[in-house]
């Protein structure tokens, strides 16, 4: 989870989608995953980044920013 809200956060914030998803690999990498072990969720979120529709762009980005709020959430609460 924690490379799919990455690229996305860093897409909220300014970055283009292809240096977040660079630098998601790289951090991978650094982390010791395996590089072809991309998750399938990655890729649907850069397809769907790409995607010329923005109502398509903005529901993938808010759908992750949700999923981020709710995991601060539940991390605060406990």
């Amino acid at each position: 989870m924690w490379e799919r809200s990455f690229v996305a956060v860093s897409v909220l914030l300014g970055s283009t989608l292809e240096e977040s998803l660079s630098q998601s690999l790289s951090l991978s990498q650094t982390l010791g995953a395996m590089p072809d072990a991309r998750d399938a969720s990655i890729t649907q979120l850069g397809a769907e980044l790409r995607d010329s529709r923005r109502q398509v762009r903005a529901a993938a980005l808010a759908s992750v920013a949700q999923e981020v709020a709710f995991a601060i959430s539940e991390v605060t609460l406990r």
